[in-house]
């Protein structure tokens, strides 16, 4: 037995069929289009001081490339391309165009033939001083003609009948004669001199009509179809959509329009495996779990090797095998199937390291750290790869990674250390020009600031990358990149908005947001708002549709709601919920917040419904401890504001103002409109508790706390705090009454009175201990 044979014998075919192209009618169209071209220079060249101009031959080139490309269109199609202006045609090459189709309809299948022929023999003449060839036997224009003379010479006469009559039902389904009549006389003096046409109208005979009739009332053969795809035109389409699903998936073709297109090029071209992975991509936009399974398997299955014992001819035989397990592995890491995502994960790796494919290796390490637990993430990603772009994308995910364990941030953003992990993968991504790796990059970034905090650099961030050059060129034009990345900061820009108050522009955001984070962000702050307002109606209404993207901020809100509304009992099982949750779900990059909300959230409704305040205290300090510990400093800032409201109930005035006097710069510099007036609120609070019992000194602090309270009203007017805006007014009422100011004082109490009938809201005792 020869040292070859133990190869599988099916890899060594190769589908001819794949290799055949389709004469459609649609191509004899291009080839008369491109014979008229070619006739009309050859007379140019003929007459003296006549010249083309260099316009009409650009266009016509990109025209030409464009139909040769291009899937097959109708006759309208062709038509409205050909008139519609946006290519510099002449109208004499598009009334000889009309003229040749026109002849083929009525003369019939010698008609057809002549054309390809003499296309060939007329424009690709051997060079010579007297004679120039039109056309190039090496150019694109010359493969392609002779391509097509090459296939309709292997035809059988029934197949060249059928074709004719294909191309008839073609003809009569657009609108002949129409661009005849759209082109008038007066612009055939497109070429100076004029001209003059090379082919001339044939009166149409009525035998001829009759026969061309008959034909077309007979049932046609079914192996000619008016619009087939070639194998060129499919690897084009295919390769064009999965770019545009890639860079920008509102510019690729609506989900249903490209399934219907792939259904056809599978039909055309059944053992085209790559249309099987468009599929799958399409189906994995449309995250349809079963459809995306069959089309991963169907192309890897149909999928062609030429596996000999040659080793320049294959170098590898289990490429297909390898690649199969990572694609599985992606498609069941985006629908959230962990377990089989790493059971793929580890044959992935076995089979790269096994062929030495350090690819394969990478992106391998990259999925299985996404779908694999913290102690698999630290191991997948101990050891950077060294290709640029798995390396970028590993030093992202590490990045993420060390940001959810507790790594300090100098060294995930590279304060100090010159190696951090996050701007190693911003520089690969700047040296390697990779675009769409950039976009996640300031993404990450911003993910992270927002993480520790830092609000105003997340929002710098989220800029940068709206505007960000993105634009890059795909086939004829050009896209701009519109990923998951872009969306996020577009959802960042948006919680900004909202964060700062400014209703109008988040609003404007949220109307021009259709990805799925921005829509789940202005989800949260439609409900945030309605609660805010006091409207528990339309508050519980967004509540459930955060719940479709987000449940456990959904769950907070409603325990929020509860909360508001005195309903402690549901809101402790709610906050119960998300901190069992949190127990067993705590390796996802938003579980240590989540938890730490939930126990401040807790806090609260322990402070205003019970009367153990010991018991309050320790769970904020220990909410304090895990912020400082994960170095959460806005909500480490946050639990010590608590903190300092829950001293100042209970009689300890002095320590409360220390605590917040140290918090207070933070939440100013970070902090959300509603956030910072009741921070301003708690230190006004602090304040009054602290002031002298009488006296000017007195005096001068509760004019001050005066001045303050003008800025917690303006931020919670900002926000639609009507509840908290209220208790502002009274307590300003009381401070002015304090101080014998009585036209201040009357002017806040009518205020008062008219926001509250204006809208009315329910009246509760919790805000007056609330922080």
């Amino acid at each position: 037995m020869e040292s070859g044979s133990d190869n599988l014998d099916v890899m060594k075919f190769i589908n001819v069929k794949g290799n055949v192209e389709n004469i459609t009618p649609h191509k004899i169209a291009v080839v008369a289009f491109i014979r008229e071209y070619g006739l009309l220079k050859i007379e140019a060249k003929e007459m003296i001081d006549c010249t083309m101009a260099p316009k009409y031959r650009k266009d016509f080139c990109l025209l030409a490339l464009k139909l040769i490309q291009c899937p097959d269109m109708e006759f309208k199609e062709l038509e409205a391309l050909l008139t519609d202006g946006r290519y510099n045609l002449l109208s004499v090459h598009l009334q000889n165009f009309c003229v040749r189709l026109q002849n083929i309809y009525v003369n019939g299948i010698s008609a057809l033939m002549d054309c390809v022929t003499s296309a060939v023999d007329k424009l690709m003449i051997e060079q010579t001083e007297i004679n120039t060839c039109v056309v190039s036997r090496c150019s694109v224009l010359g493969f392609y003609l002779r391509r097509i003379m090459l296939h309709l010479d292997k035809l059988t006469f029934v197949q060249v009948v059928s074709l004719y009559k294909s191309f008839c039902l073609y003809y009569q389904r657009g609108r002949p004669g129409l661009m005849m009549r759209s082109l008038s006389k007066e612009k055939l003096n497109n070429v100076e001199p004029q001209v003059a046409s090379t082919s001339q109208a044939f009166p149409e005979d009525p035998k001829s009509s009759e026969l061309s009739f008959r034909m077309n009332i007979i049932d046609r053969d079914n192996s000619f179809e008016e619009c087939q795809w070639s194998r060129k035109q499919a690897e084009l389409f295919t390769a064009q959509q999965a770019n545009l699903l890639q860079v920008n998936e509102d510019k690729a073709l609506p989900p249903r329009q490209l399934q219907k297109t792939i259904n056809r090029i599978m039909n055309d071209i059944p053992e085209y495996s790559d249309i099987h992975f468009l599929s799958f991509l399409n189906c994995i936009r449309m995250k349809e779990f079963c459809g995306a399974q069959d089309s991963l398997y169907n192309c890897f299955d149909r999928a062609v090797f030429c596996v000999t014992g040659n080793s320049s001819t294959c170098n590898d035989r289990n490429k297909s095998f390898r690649y199969a397990a990572l694609n599985r592995a992606a498609m069941h890491t985006k629908f959230g199937h962990n377990s089989l995502a790493m059971e793929s994960v580890r044959e992935a790796l076995a089979t790269a390291q096994e062929a030495a494919d350090g690819s394969c290796l990478a992106h391998a390490a990259a999925w299985g750290a996404l779908a694999g637990g913290r102690a698999r993430r630290a191991a997948l990603l101990a050891r950077v790869p060294r290709a640029p772009r798995p390396a970028a994308a590993a030093a992202q995910l590490m990045a993420q990674h060390t940001a959810v364990n507790c790594v300090r941030p100098a060294e995930v953003f590279q304060v100090l250390c010159h190696t951090a992990i996050l701007t190693k993968g911003d520089s690969i991504n700047y040296l390697h020009a990779m675009t769409d790796l950039t976009m996640a990059g300031l993404a990450n970034t911003a993910a992270l600031w927002s993480l520790y905090g830092k609000t105003e650099m997340a929002s710098v961030a989220c800029q940068l990358l709206l505007n960000l050059n993105t634009k890059c060129n795909i086939g004829v034009g050009s896209v701009w990149h519109n990923t998951m990345a872009l969306a996020t900061a577009g959802a960042g820009a948006l919680c900004a908005a909202a964060w700062r108050g400014d209703a109008a522009l988040a609003r404007a955001l949220a109307a021009a947001a259709r990805a799925p984070p921005a829509r789940l962000v202005a989800a949260r702050e439609r409900a945030r708002a309605a609660l805010l307002a006091g409207k528990w109606e339309e508050a519980e209404q967004n509540i459930k549709q955060l719940a479709s993207y987000d449940r456990w901020q959904s769950q907070l809100l409603k325990a929020e709601m509860f909360y508001l509304k005195g309903d402690a009992t549901e809101a402790l099982e709610s906050i119960h919920d998300i901190l069992d949750y949190c127990k067993t779900e705590d390796d996802s990059l938003h579980y240590i917040s989540l938890r730490l909300k939930a126990m401040i959230l807790m806090s609260q409704v322990q402070h205003t419904f019970s009367s153990m305040q010991s018991t309050n205290i320790m769970l904020l300090n220990e909410a304090l401890s895990l912020a400082k510990k994960y170095h959460l400093h806005y909500l480490a800032a946050t639990a010590e504001m608590h903190i300092a409201n829950v001293q100042l109930n209970m009689g300890c005035a002095k320590n409360a103002l220390i605590l917040v006097r140290k918090v207070l710069p933070s939440i100013m510099a970070h902090g959300s409109a509603y956030d910072m007036a009741r921070a301003l609120l708690l230190y006004t609070k602090c304040r009054i508790a602290t002031a002298p019992t009488s006296g000017e000194a007195r005096l001068q602090v509760i004019q001050s706390c005066c001045e303050t309270l003008e800025s917690v009203k303006k931020n919670f007017t900002k926000v639609g705090a009507q509840a908290r805006l209220l208790q502002t007014w009274y307590l300003q009422a009381q401070l002015y009454n304090a101080i014998g100011n009585h036209a201040a004082r009357n002017q806040c109490a009518f205020v008062y009175r008219q926001l509250e009938t204006q809208n009315p809201v329910e009246p509760t005792n919790n805000l007056f201990i609330m922080y």
